[in-house]
């Protein structure tokens, strides 16, 4: 089995960024993965603390997020924000005001009227949908299993990190309470990972079309609608490149 496709999503919700490699923290995340977030409310203070993706602007509730692209460049010194039919624009991480204005005006054309701020702590906070983070992880062959019911889906929907190939559809969730090895790097597969609302969007059109919670527990027979793994690093941290092996170690 192979790696495929490597992702990570710096902001919550918002742009993948496709990598050759990415680095993994000792605290088991990705460097650069879900590092920021637009909190719901006024305040832009960040403690730390981590909170359900029910407190910031999410895919779940907000499909017309899916037609804004934001990207850091690689020094994350800088956003770049491309708003449907207007040209891109790049600001520094510190004018946070003018991107979220910019977003703001847009959802509120779409009926979608919240304050929000963006928050980008200096830290290793990170905002997955679970307090334990984790990276997650899926097949192709469990895409292409999906897609025969449902028509092409965007794999970006499910917001997986590691993409690989080489295994029977679903295969992943047998590696559950298992170890598996992908490079020098060691992980316990700890759950199958379920899934909420925002895999029904549409990412290319900004609303929900799809049936896929409907569909996920009929063909893997979990009945929680879920898609893809996590993985809890129990080794030191380091690189994953694109098509390194995986092995499954017991």
């Amino acid at each position: 089995m192979l790696i495929n496709h490597i992702y990570r999503y710096p902001i919550k919700s918002f742009t993948p960024e496709l990598r050759k490699k990415v680095f993994v923290n000792k605290k088991g995340k990705i460097t650069g993965d879900r590092i920021a977030a637009f909190k719901i409310g006024d305040d832009d203070t960040y403690d730390g603390n981590w909170l359900p993706k029910k407190n910031y602007l999410s895919l779940m509730h907000i499909p017309y997020l899916s037609l804004i692209k934001l990207n850091f460049n690689d020094a994350f010194t800088e956003i770049a924000i491309k708003i449907p039919n207007k040209e891109e624009e790049i600001y520094s991480k510190n004018e946070t005001n003018i991107i979220e204005e910019k977003i703001n005006n847009f959802l509120i054309k779409k009926g979608v009227n919240k304050k929000f701020r963006l928050i980008l702590p200096n830290d290793e906070s990170s905002f997955h949908d679970t307090k334990s983070g984790g990276i997650s992880l899926h097949s192709i062959e469990s895409e292409n299993k999906l897609n025969e019911f449902t028509g092409k889906v965007s794999r970006e929907i499910f917001r997986s990190n590691l993409i690989i190939s080489g295994c029977d559809p679903f295969e992943e969730f047998s590696w559950i309470g298992k170890k598996i090895q992908i490079g020098s790097l060691i992980f316990k597969v700890f759950k199958a990972i379920p899934r909420c609302n925002a895999v029904n969007c549409n990412l290319d059109k900004g609303i929900y079309d799809q049936n896929i919670l409907k569909i996920l527990p009929k063909l893997n027979s979990i009945d929680i609608p879920s898609f893809g793994i996590k993985l809890e690093l129990i080794s030191n941290g380091g690189e994953i490149t694109e098509n390194e092996e995986i092995k499954i170690i017991n």
